[in-house]
């Protein structure tokens, strides 16, 4: 399917965190990992307005494989997208390490529409409930990683999924851009193996065109087309 919405916006490759059953810690070894700057911001979310205007975009989620407030640009970078997607849904995930009072109250006052704790750590997760409780932020704990385990499609050494579910980003057309304005298919291609065009070298039309479909990291994911 051709590409019709920018899903995930990886505002940060970068984690604070090295958790043993996720990619972020080791995903340098195969490509270069940042935080993403507002240029690439900005052009991302010229590609992101055309969606909108035509119809196709769902939500934004402003998160990839990193935590994305370590990003000194984040709030502002909030700010835009709101701006630029004024009825969708705006999301962040954070492992609430980076989490106060003063910027769950930015994040509240930027558009944020709910905010996912990946429970790693049980103090900055209670306290992060806390924290969003006060600012009337809604929120989510997720614990996915030992509820609904997987290996990053063979990526990683940890459970492999004794499930299946529907690919959302093959059936969908969801894209993920990278902090460096690379797209790729989806979250999963921490190693960037993938690599579809660029928000900063191709224009929209080109974009547009683009076709999200299985590719080798497909074989071992649990994220499956009906009927494979």
């Amino acid at each position: 399917m051709k590409i019709t919405t920018i899903t995930n916006i990886e505002t940060s490759a970068k984690c604070n965190l090295h958790c043993e059953y996720c990619m972020s810690h080791i995903q340098h070894k195969w490509r270069d990992v940042g935080f993403m700057d507002m240029d690439t911001f900005e052009a991302t979310m010229k590609v992101v307005k055309k969606f909108v205007e035509a119809g196709t975009q769902r939500e934004i989620n402003l998160f990839g494989v990193g935590e994305p407030l370590l990003n000194e640009n984040i709030i502002e970078m909030i700010k835009i997208a709101r701006k630029t997607s004024p009825l969708w849904p705006l999301h962040l995930n954070t492992n609430a390490f980076f989490l106060t009072k003063e910027v769950a109250d930015k994040l509240h006052t930027s558009g944020i529409n709910h905010v996912d704790i990946t429970g790693h750590d049980h103090f900055h997760t209670a306290e992060g409930i806390k924290i969003l409780r006060k600012a009337g932020i809604r929120f989510n704990v997720t614990y996915d990683f030992v509820i609904s385990p997987n290996n990053w499609a063979g990526q990683v050494d940890w459970f492999p999924a004794d499930y299946k579910v529907v690919c959302p980003w093959i059936t969908r057309g969801q894209a993920f851009v990278m902090w460096n304005g690379d797209i790729v298919n989806c979250c999963f291609d921490a190693k960037s193996t993938n690599v579809l065009g660029n928000v900063k070298e191709n224009t929209f039309d080109e974009i547009k065109e683009i076709c999200i479909k299985e590719f080798e990291l497909c074989k071992n994911c649990h994220q499956r087309i009906e009927g494979n």
